[in-house]
Order: structure tokens, then sequence, then C-alpha cells
């Protein structure tokens, strides 16, 4: 009998420390630091976690019905981008902005990429900003609860310029690394490339 409540007991501890575990890290998944997050109430920590949810199954609900729409269309069908300057928030804290080494990737049209971010002073320290283009719009640094957000935080629409590549500066957003200043260089691509991920 008491190996049984013991047991039983045991398993309850295991999950609740489950749980707190789970609960630790819910922060750095919306983008917010951990001061933050518990500081908001717990009716406000439910709708930002409702949100959360909400964000990642209409992303994935509504990429899928873009990527086949983005097929059929005329218009640019991948795009070269570098993003470097400025700064961007980590996790775990998402306190302080940092420098980041500069990323350059290749997308296509109707594709969303997690593109990594890792620190300047510390290589150990990453981050992933999601990077998507659809309807010739390149949408960068997606927000993780922010319904009005959930593909970029930063919209940067076609131009003419993209042709020959052009350098959008001092780009700031508001979404899951919060990037700071940096420049954004798009260039179209004539044909399609096997991409960088």
């Amino acid at each position: 009998m008491f190996l049984i409540r013991s047991t039983k007991y045991i398993s309850l501890f295991i999950a609740y420390l489950f749980l707190i575990g789970c609960a630790a890290n819910v922060h750095e998944r919306l983008g917010v630091s951990e001061l933050e997050w518990t500081s908001y109430s717990q009716d406000k920590q439910k709708v930002l976690l409702t949100n959360y949810e909400r964000v990642t199954k209409e992303r994935a609900s509504e990429l899928g019905q873009q990527q086949k729409k983005d097929k059929n269309a005329l218009d640019v069908q991948a795009l070269e981008v570098s993003i470097y300057g400025g700064k961007a928030m980590f996790p775990p804290a998402f306190i302080n902005w940092y420098a980041y080494h500069p990323v350059h990737f290749n997308i296509l049209s109707g594709e969303c990429h997690n593109i990594e971010l890792i620190q300047t002073a510390d290589v150990e320290s990453k981050t992933e900003l999601r990077v998507c283009f659809h309807n010739n719009v390149l949408y960068l640094d997606a927000s993780n609860y922010d319904l009005t957000k959930k593909f970029g935080s930063v919209s940067i629409y076609h131009s003419p310029l993209w042709s020959s590549g052009f350098a959008y500066k001092e780009i700031s957003s508001s979404g899951y690394v919060k990037l700071n200043n940096v420049t954004v260089e798009i260039k179209q691509l004539d044909s399609v490339p096997a991409l960088d991920k």
C-alpha cells in the first residue's frame, strides 16, 4: 500500500517538474524576457499562449495555401537576401541588443525559413529570425503571439530596384528577435537556384 502511494506521489512530482520546465521556457518561445512574462497576470499569459497556438496553426495553414497560389503566379520567384549590421535580441533574456554575424540566403516565393543569427561576442548564443516571401513581399521577424505580425513585423514590398539589388538601411522590427537598425539587401533572381537554408 505504501509503495503504491509513494509511486503515485513520485509520478505526480515528476509530472509537476516537467510542467515547470515547460513553463520556464514559454517566455523564450514568445520572445519576451522572463521579467516581462512574470509581470503579466495569469489571464494575460493565457491570452498570449492562446495567440501563440493560433499563430502557429494559422501560419501552417496559410503558408500551404500561399505556396499553391505562388506557384501559379507571375511574380518574382526567388530572392537573394543579405542581412547585416545593427543588432538583435537573443534568448533567453531578450533584454539587450547584441551584434550578430551577417547572414546570406536565398528564398523562393511561397516559402518561410528560420534563419539562424549567431551573436558575434558569443558564438554559442543563437536565435532564429523568421523570414517569409510571398505575394512579392518579403516579411521579416514574425511574432509568435501577435496575430497581426504572424508572418513578419516588417514587410518589404516588391520594387523594380530588386532586379539589380537594393539595400534597405536602418530597418528595425518588433517580432521575436527585435532587429535594431539592420541593413537588408534584396536582389531578385532571374532563375530559381538550389536554395540555401
